[in-house]
């Protein structure tokens, strides 16, 4: 009988030890990166400037790069489009700072220090290596049309060419012109020909 016992309780720790053994490896089990998440740690980390800006002060700043293409990006916390495609702001960046791109991307939550705070945090973990602004006039329809923003809605870009003439408007109102990856990445091929040209030769 007490034989029998000392298998029997043998058998269990093993068992146990088997069983304890497997957990440890299946919680360290990576999870693989979402193409978010790729393409935010192939960035450096960046120290951000969250500079204010209003509908009277952005076309200064637009001037400032004239001779550049700009890509003016309105977006907020709020906004599960705006976060969804924020990543793609780093990835033209990436393609197109060195050939003339300029991203200015305009954060329309409501100005205030706990907002301040959490913009900048965000911005921070998406490593956001562009120019980043926060819109200090108080979030309304009156503010979103004289930034231009077509049915005060969100996301919305505004694109301009190296003229600083206004090229292209995206945004969820004209279903001929949608916000998208897309139709942003078409634009932007469009606005720098040089680089269609050498893919087309490439190929």
């Amino acid at each position: 009988m007490m034989r029998n016992l000392i298998l029997y309780s043998t058998l269990l720790c093993l068992l146990s030890a088997c069983t304890s053994g497997e957990s440890p490896e299946k919680e360290t089990e990576t999870q693989p990166l979402t193409a978010r998440e790729a393409v935010i740690q192939s960035l450096p980390p960046v120290e951000i400037q969250l500079k204010e800006i209003t509908p009277e002060s952005l076309p200064a700043e637009i001037e400032k790069h004239r001779g550049k293409v700009v890509f003016v990006d309105y977006w907020a916390t709020w906004c599960p489009m705006c976060l969804d495609s924020f990543h793609h702001l780093s990835e033209w960046h990436q393609e197109y700072a060195a050939k003339g791109l300029v991203i200015l991307a305009i954060n329309l939550d409501e100005d205030n220090v706990s907002n301040r705070k959490v913009v900048h945090e965000y911005l921070t973990e998406q490593r956001a290596p562009f120019e980043n602004f926060i819109s200090t006039v108080k979030p309304d329809v009156k503010r979103d049309e004289k930034f231009g923003i077509e049915g005060s809605t969100l996301p919305f870009c505004q694109i301009y060419n190296r003229e600083g003439e206004l090229a292209v408007t995206l945004g969820n109102v004209n279903p001929e012109r949608l916000y998208g990856e897309l139709s942003i990445s078409a634009a932007l091929t469009q606005l720098f020909p040089e680089t269609k040209s050498a893919e087309t030769v490439s190929k």
